[in-house]
């Protein structure tokens, strides 16, 4: 289902909660607990990016994680890391843009932080 701006809910809190999502999973849940009585639509992405902030958060502790404490190899958790910040960046700036134009969007992966109907 697709909205429009006029007629449909509030796109830019949603994009919001994507956007916020490269960070951690924090600024979307305070998204999804604010929202989710009153707009459906806000609170499902908020729920989405907070899922997906959380997977994001959860693979840079375990690569930084292996760069402190596996020797002779600890530079690959350096470029995991460096490839964990490049994807979510990409992928949070692509569900801003999808739901900015009112589409629903998903993620390739996601951490259940927040429990939603999907």
């Amino acid at each position: 289902m697709r909205y429009s701006t006029l007629d449909g809910p509030d796109t830019s809190l949603a994009g919001f909660a994507h956007l916020s999502a490269i960070v951690g999973p924090v600024i979307p849940v305070f998204v999804y607990l604010s929202r989710r009585n009153d707009d459906a639509f806000v609170a499902k992405e908020a729920g989405k990016a907070a899922n997906a902030g959380m997977a994001f958060l959860a693979a840079f502790v375990i690569a930084t994680l292996v760069e402190m404490y596996v020797p002779l190899v600890g530079f690959l958790g350096r470029l995991a890391q460096l490839a964990i910040l490049v994807a979510a960046v990409f992928l949070c700036v692509h569900a801003f843009r999808r739901v900015r134009r009112g589409a629903p969007t998903s993620y390739p992966f996601q951490i259940k932080v927040v429990n939603k109907d999907d």
